[in-house]
């Protein structure tokens, strides 16, 4: 099996460098990010949404690793990664550069395939102009919103955030019944029911620790993707019909605005497609490229 600590890693996680699928804190040339490596074969980075982490990708991440070398890294800012040291406003770019660092030093010098989740859908793109990523899986991209859609965006992520961080014990016993747990996440699931508490209170724990959140909100929603035409490789894009935070209108300028993407639309899927409908993400995931 290959080493996973071919670079310098902080020595409070040395232990983690020789047991593969754990996390591990990895400082190179200034970009610290803490990632997790499953997997054998060809590299596929893993990109997560704003206030998430790598356990985002969970529902996939086992049958993934079957077949690729899976790399689900926390963004700066996010998880146990620390914010971008450089000073810059965090926005996709800003956040795609450091990622690209990491890439580059980390897990391959050639470009490598990348599927990334609403923000990390956006930098995954911003990988593909920057000749990190071979093809892109963007499920929910942000970026392709109007004005009017990024401020509402924002308003609805700030509440989301207020409660998360206000009421938590209010949100985890709501979470024990089927029909509150429906109510309280409907804004990120098609299928709410489906979705294990303990999954949602992990995914507030991650939102409430998230040393960047403030600041990458406020500089990504200011601004919105442009500059498609650059990208000059395989997108493929997922967008559920349901969901209530990146609305499903978007999915068309998307198309629209990078030439030569697909567009597979998921039928009852929320912003969490790929909790939703996991198998389709997967597959285009996976699909040869």
């Amino acid at each position: 099996m290959r080493s996973r600590h071919r670079y310098r890693v902080r020595a409070r996680h040395a232990q983690h460098a020789r047991r593969p699928g754990l996390p591990i804190r990895q400082d190179v040339h200034g970009v610290t990010l803490n990632h997790v490596r499953r997997g054998e074969g060809e590299p596929l980075l893993l990109i997560h949404g704003i206030g998430g982490e790598w356990r985002s990708w969970d529902p996939v991440m086992d049958r993934l690793a079957a077949e690729r070398d899976v790399v689900a890294i926390d963004m700066p800012g996010f998880g146990a990664s620390p914010p971008l040291a450089t000073g810059l406003p965090p926005g996709a770019r800003a956040l795609a550069e450091a990622v690209a660092e990491f890439v580059r030093a980390e897990v391959s010098a050639g470009p490598i395939d990348v599927g990334g989740h609403s923000l990390g859908g956006w930098t995954a793109l911003e990988l593909a102009k920057l000749g990190v990523a071979r093809r892109v899986t963007a499920v929910a991209p942000a970026g392709f919103w109007t004005r009017a859609e990024a401020a509402y965006g924002r308003m609805t992520l700030r509440w989301t955030a207020w409660i998360v961080r206000h009421a938590p014990g209010l949100l985890s016993r709501g979470y024990e019944r089927p029909s509150t747990r429906a109510l309280l996440a409907s804004g990120q699931f098609g299928h709410p029911r489906r979705v294990d508490p303990d999954d949602l209170r992990r995914m507030g724990d991650a939102l409430r620790g998230a040393s960047g959140w403030d600041d990458t909100l406020r500089a990504t929603t200011r601004g919105r993707f442009s500059g498609g035409a650059q990208v000059q490789v395989p997108v493929t894009i997922l967008w559920g019909t349901r969901d209530r935070l990146l609305l499903p209108r978007q999915a068309a300028r998307a198309e629209a605005e990078v030439p030569g993407a697909e567009l597979i639309r998921l039928d009852g899927a929320g912003h969490f497609a790929h909790w939703d409908e996991p198998e389709s993400v997967i597959g285009a995931l996976l699909a040869p490229g």
